[in-house]
């Protein structure tokens, strides 16, 4: 029984010791966080060699697609940007502040990299500039700070197979006032990450592939290329089926006999129902003519059949009564005979 006791209390003694070792204290935090920028100047960048430049990792989150207007050319997505880099100056011995592997701290006690996203619609600002991220420190001077928002790019459309069409938009992400020699941005990954992303009902996401690029004036640029696929179950039940319902109903006035009388009337039914068909459409269809939509041309086309087709009844009523040629006219007459001799 005492061997038993003995027992139990020296485990007792070394989990506590354990936990003594490997405890901080906010003290220990405290003087850390005097030690580390009482001489410290967020104003030059981090590197040791000044005539190097700093590596800057950069990981890019995709959370939601939120819009697409094919009109101004606009997209708007929610993204995160994790960057990650080395600051000599903030390492420190673990054991001498109570084992403290990690801090995090103000970002505005540090220097941080300002990302810019170049093909946006809105106000040139940093991306995260409305909120505030606060950035954690590791013992071996590794800083890892993550901030985003609400990105509106620019991005140019071709809606030539709506509503059956791809859009493919790139993001381009620059570190505005720090040319290649004094930063270089590297990407973690080959592609977006999606962790915390939320699909969109109307758009699929194909492509979300990232790399670094080097632009005119000695600029390091990352590119996030992302190409959306178009759910088309909507529109083909809405506007393509209908469409195709009145392009059949067309040449069916013409099985209708002469003498019914119906066919002018079928055929002005037709066009006017086709009119008013394309007013309630119109507006889910992009208005953009560079490319025009072909489905649009499609249903202009059928339009115009329809207009062809109600002339083409009124003009077969009026010779098909007439009692003889004395009325018909030079120009029917012409390819009438014409087409008798074929």
């Amino acid at each position: 029984m005492c061997f038993r006791q003995f027992g139990l209390l020296l485990s007792v003694i070394i989990v506590a010791s354990i936990e003594l070792v490997y405890a901080q204290s906010h003290a220990d935090v405290k003087r850390l966080y005097t030690d580390l920028f009482t001489d410290y100047r967020k104003e030059i960048i981090p590197t040791a060699d000044q005539s190097k430049p700093l590596v800057v990792g950069v990981t890019f989150h995709i959370a939601s697609f939120n819009s697409f207007n094919e009109v101004d050319e606009t997209m708007s997505l929610t993204a995160v940007v994790d960057m990650n880099w080395t600051d000599p100056a903030l390492m420190w011995d673990p054991t001498l502040y109570g084992n403290t592997n990690f801090t995090t701290i103000n970002p505005k006690d540090l220097w941080l990299p300002q990302i810019y996203l170049t093909n946006t619609v809105d106000p040139m600002n940093p991306i995260g500039h409305d909120s505030k991220a606060y950035p954690t420190i590791g013992y071996t001077g590794k800083v890892f700070y993550s901030h985003g928002g609400i990105l509106k790019a620019k991005c140019p459309t071709d809606i030539s197979k709506f509503p059956f069409d791809s859009q493919t938009c790139t993001l381009e992400l620059m570190t505005w006032g720090f040319v290649q020699s004094q930063l270089l941005l590297s990407s973690n990954f080959d592609k977006a990450q999606l962790g915390f992303f939320d699909a969109h009902s109307d758009w699929n996401l194909l492509e979300y592939s990232t790399h670094v690029v080097s632009v005119s004036f000695g600029y390091s640029m990352l590119t996030v290329k992302l190409t959306f696929k178009r759910e088309p179950l909507y529109f083909t039940v809405m506007i393509i089926l209908p469409t195709l319902l009145f392009s059949l109903l067309n040449p069916l006035v013409f099985v209708l006999p002469v003498e019914s009388g119906e066919r002018v009337s079928l055929s002005m039914t037709i066009l006017l129902s086709y009119a008013i068909f394309l007013t309630l459409v119109s507006a889910s269809i992009p208005a953009t003519s560079n490319p025009m939509c072909v489905l649009l041309i499609v249903m202009i086309a059928i339009i115009l059949i329809s207009g062809v087709i109600v002339i083409g009844s009124i003009m077969n009523a009026k010779y098909f009564y007439l009692e003889n040629d004395k009325h018909i006219g030079m120009v029917m007459k012409y390819f009438t005979t014409l087409w008798m001799k074929k």
